[in-house]
C-alpha cells in the first residue's frame, strides 16, 4: 500500500500537519493512535488554533521532517517493525497529495500558519452502549459503575457521560462549520458515533452543504444502525464512500463476553445486512488479543461465510494496551498452540489469495506474539496481577464467568509467576 510520492524522510507522517485528534476529557493528542505520551494540549486551557503550533506540535512536525522517531509515534513504528501496516503508512497514503506541500507549509520553527484540518477525528463524548474487557470509562460511559465497584470512587469523575463540549473553552460546532469545507475525510469513533448526536449533526451539515466528496468512515461495535429518527443507510446514501469498520472480535458468547452489551443475534443480522448494502464498503477489524486469539480462525470463517471479502478483512490490530491482554504474555505452550491453530487455518484454505493474505497477516501476529516482554518478576507479576484482579472482578459484577466461556486458557488463568 504505498503510492509514487516520496516522502521528505523516511520516518515522515502527514498526520500533524492536517489533523488534531480531540477526546472528550478536552486532552488534545496528535493522532489516535497514541498514548498519554502523544497529548499535545487540553481544550479546558487553550483554543485548538493555539494547541495546533504549540511547542509540542512543532517539535514534532521538526522531528519527522527530520527522520526522527517521536516516542509518541512509537506504536506505528513498532508495527512496521513486525511487518503489520500501521496508521503512518494509511494515512500517507490517504492524503499523499498533500505530502509534497507539507516542507513548504512548514516554517523552520515548525509552525505551519494555516490549520487546515483536512482529516477529522473529534471524539465527542464517551457515550457508549458496551463496556468491552479491554476498554473502561474514558471510552465508554457503560464502565462507570463496574469501574466505582472494581477500585472506587474516585477511580472515575463523577459524571458518567463526559463530553468534550462540557470541558472545551472552544465552541467546537463552531469549529465544524469553519473547517467544513477543508474535510476530506471523518472518521467517527467512540464511544459509540451511531449514538451521538454531534455525529448526526455533522452529517447533515455535509449534507446540507452537498459535500457528498467527503470520505466517511467508522469505527462502530454495530449494535445499532438505526437511532432515534435517524435511519444510518439513508443518511450514507448521500455520500460517494462510506467505510464502516466493524469492532468484531469473536461471536456468539465469547463476543458477548469480550464486549459487554453485545447482543449477538442483532450484531450477526446487522453484519448481514451491511455487506449486502450498496451504500456502504463493509469492513471488519478484530481487536487482537489474549482473549479472541485461539479462536481467529473459527471467527473469520465465519466472517468468510456471510460473504466478507477477504480484503475486507482488517488483521493489524494487535492489542498493545492494556498489557494484560496483549498476546505476549501467554506463555510458551500457549504461543506453540497459538502459532499452530493459524498455521492450520491458512492449510484449510482453498483459495490461494486469501491463504496468502491470512498467512502474511498470521506470521505478523505471531512476530508480535514473540515481542519480548520484561519478565523481571516486578514487571510480569503486575501485568498478570491485573488480569486476574479484573477478570474475577468484572466476573462477580456482571455475573460472568472467564473458564466456562474460555476454557482453553485456563493454564493462562492459574498459572504461577516466577
Amino acid at each position: 500500500m504505498t503510492k509514487a510520492t516520496k516522502l521528505p524522510s523516511d520516518t515522515f507522517c502527514i498526520i500533524p500537519w492536517i489533523h488534531l485528534n480531540t477526546h472528550p476529557s478536552g486532552n488534545v493528542m496528535h493522532c489516535c493512535i497514541t498514548d498519554q505520551s502523544g497529548v499535545v494540549g487540553n481544550l479546558r486551557q487553550h483554543t485548538l488554533s493555539e494547541i495546533w503550533n504549540n511547542d509540542r506540535m512543532k517539535t514534532l512536525r521538526s522531528q519527522l521532517l527530520n527522520g526522527e522517531k517521536p516516542y509518541s509515534c512509537r506504536k506505528c513504528y513498532e508495527q512496521e517493525d513486525n511487518q503489520i501496516s500501521s496508521f503512518r503508512n494509511s494515512a500517507n497514503f490517504m492524503f499523499d497529495h498533500h505530502i509534497p506541500n507539507a516542507p513548504s507549509w512548514t516554517n523552520q520553527d515548525g509552525t505551519v500558519a494555516d490549520m487546515k484540518l483536512r482529516y477529522w477525528d473529534f471524539r465527542f463524548s464517551n457515550l457508549c452502549n458496551m463496556k468491552c474487557r479491554m476498554c473502561g470509562h474514558h471510552a465508554s460511559s457503560a464502565w462507570h459503575s463496574d469501574m466505582q465497584q472494581l477500585y472506587g470512587e474516585d477511580s472515575v469523575p463523577p459524571e458518567v457521560v463526559i463530553r468534550t463540549v462540557d470541558n472545551s473553552i472552544d465552541d467546537l460546532y463552531a469549529i465544524l462549520d469553519e473547517q467544513i469545507d477543508n474535510v476530506e475525510e471523518i472518521y467517527f469513533a467512540g464511544g459509540e458515533p451511531l449514538i451521538m448526536d454531534e455525529h448526526y449533526y455533522i452529517l447533515e451539515k455535509l449534507i446540507e452543504r452537498g459535500r457528498r466528496d467527503v470520505k466517511i468512515r467508522y469505527n462502530t461495535n454495530l449494535l445499532k444502525i438505526r437511532y432515534k429518527h435517524w435511519d444510518n443507510l439513508e443518511l450514507w446514501s448521500n455520500f460517494d464512500r462510506v467505510d464502516i469498520m466493524a469492532s468484531l472480535d469473536a461471536m456468539g458468547a465469547r463476543a458477548e463476553y469480550i464486549r459487554s452489551g453485545t447482543v449477538w443475534t442483532s450484531i450477526d443480522e446487522n453484519i448481514r445486512r451491511l455487506i449486502a448494502s450498496p451504500n456502504v464498503t463493509f469492513h471488519v477489524q478484530p481487536t487482537i488479543q489474549v482473549l479472541n486469539i485461539l479462536h481467529l480462525p473459527d471467527f473469520i470463517d465465519y466472517l468468510f461465510s456471510c460473504g466478507l471479502e477477504t480484503k475486507l478483512l482488517h488483521l493489524n490490530n494487535v492489542l498493545t494496551s492494556p498489557k494484560q491482554y496483549h498476546v505476549n504474555t501467554l506463555d510458551d505452550d500457549l504461543k506453540t498452540k497459538v502459532s499452530e491453530t493459524l498455521n492450520a487455518h491458512v492449510s484449510s484454505i482453498r483459495d490461494q489469495n486469501t491463504a496468502l493474505y491470512l498467512r502474511q497477516s498470521y506470521d505478523s501476529i505471531i512476530s508480535y506474539m514473540y515481542t519480548k516482554l520484561d519478565r523481571s518478576a516486578e514487571d510480569w507479576s503486575h501485568i498478570h496481577d491485573s488480569f486476574l484482579i479484573q477478570t474475577t472482578g468484572l466476573d462477580k459484577l456482571r455475573s460472568e464467568n472467564f473458564l466456562e466461556i474460555f476454557p482453553e486458557l485456563e493454564a493462562h488463568f492459574h498459572k504461577k509467576m516466577t
